[in-house]
């Protein structure tokens, strides 16, 4: 049961991080600019995670080592790769950046197998590779060294951020703990960032704020304390795994608020990320019984 929880956490991260970039879309037309997205995202969620544990009676306190091992995971996930996927888009189109970014998995399995030596199953690498063939699907564009190597560093930190949560021992904190430190953390990084490159916009539209502090709530305190959730029960494999479900609720929320064509090549894109997705999690319930 655990192990299938952490598989819904996973999907229900994914979900959010695939229907959120249209708020993404909507506070760039009220002033907002990718930088400000980032760090206002981080910042304004700060308010919403304090409350909560507070209400809940966690205790906020961290001894200086699990201060250094939150500060250098807020440096990977919620900083640098956000600003390597914003840099990709000013190089690429936003489908090639995202087939690029989705390496990520490829890499998780890849550092499992050989620096953790774990044991992967056949069903998990069949799993990843109708998943990653789905995304490789989404690729569109012209070629830019720059942008490609930005979206790639993406993927790399993405995928040291999800194996950084597992080994370091971080998953064992209370999640939305976690997630209030990389939020604080991150801000800071990213305000010294966007104060240093100058692109960190302080004035928008009443519209712009309130796109922005749904963002905040969504991704920063729900999506992002997800993650080490679904790590904590189901591993960064799995979760790298069903995370690849993200491009399909974009695709899906694109035609419905976007108005987006429906094509062949990403209706079949999308049966072979759930096709992946489904194996995962099969696989995961036949453990669960084989050990009952």
């Amino acid at each position: 049961m655990d192990k299938t929880k952490g598989i819904v956490f996973g999907i229900l991260a994914a979900f959010i991080y695939g229907f959120t970039p249209i708020l993404g879309k909507l506070t760039f037309l009220e002033g907002s600019n990718t930088m400000s997205l980032a760090f206002y995202r981080n910042l304004l969620s700060l308010p919403f995670l304090y409350s909560l544990l507070k209400y809940k009676k966690i205790d906020i306190s961290i001894d200086k080592a699990q201060g250094k091992k939150l500060a250098t995971l807020a440096s990977m996930g919620p900083t640098l790769t956000a600003l390597c996927l914003y840099r990709s888009y000013s190089y690429i189109s936003v489908g090639m950046a995202t087939t690029i970014h989705y390496i990520y998995p490829v890499l998780v399995t890849a550092a499992s197998i050989t620096i953790f030596k774990e044991k992967i199953s056949i069903g998990k690498l069949i799993a990843l590779f109708l998943s990653t063939t789905g995304v490789a699907l989404f690729f569109e564009g012209d070629f830019n060294i720059i942008g490609v190597v930005s979206a790639f560093i993406s993927g790399v930190v993405y995928a040291t951020h999800m194996l950084y949560i597992d080994k370091s021992g971080l998953n064992a904190m209370y999640p939305f703990k976690i997630s209030f430190y990389l939020s604080m953390f991150s801000s800071v990084y990213l305000f010294v960032a966007g104060i240093i490159s100058k692109n960190l916009v302080f004035v928008m539209t009443p519209k712009g704020w309130l796109y922005t502090i749904l963002l905040a709530f969504f991704v920063s305190c729900l999506a992002n304390t997800f993650i080490p959730i679904s790590i904590k029960y189901s591993g960064p494999t799995v979760t790298s795994i069903v995370g690849l479900f993200e491009p399909i609720t974009s695709i899906v929320t694109g035609i419905l608020f976007l108005k987006e064509p429906i094509t062949t090549k990403s209706v079949l894109a999308c049966v072979l990320i759930l096709l992946g997705v489904f194996i995962v999690t099969v696989a995961k319930e036949k453990n669960l019984n084989n050990n009952n």
